[in-house]
């Protein structure tokens, strides 16, 4: 089986954008923008761990069952997020 050659610019760049993502994460630290801290925090961190997978991981060099089952393996943790997340949200709902 053939490994996918992934070029220097590539790495380069990457390498980049995680640096100015992390960046972004630092500097929105010091920012106070109420809930939406928490918001931008995860998505700036969803963002860098797609890049992680794509790039390093060579899940954008993989053939399409690979990709189905990474597919697959995200729609199953958000179902459990999302069934986590109505849990603790109807927590309340109830009289003791």
């Amino acid at each position: 089986m053939k490994e996918p050659s992934v070029s220097i610019k590539t790495y380069t760049f990457t390498w980049l954008s995680l640096l100015a993502l992390t960046l972004i994460t630092t500097l929105l630290g010091f920012v106070d923008l109420g809930v939406f801290n928490m918001v931008l925090a995860v998505a700036i961190a969803t963002m860098k761990a797609a890049i992680i997978a794509a790039i390093f991981m060579h899940a954008l060099f993989e053939a399409k069952l690979v990709k189905v089952v990474i597919a697959g393996g995200m729609v199953w943790f958000l179902i459990l997020v999302t069934l986590t997340m109505s849990d603790y949200i109807t927590r309340g709902w109830l009289p003791y």
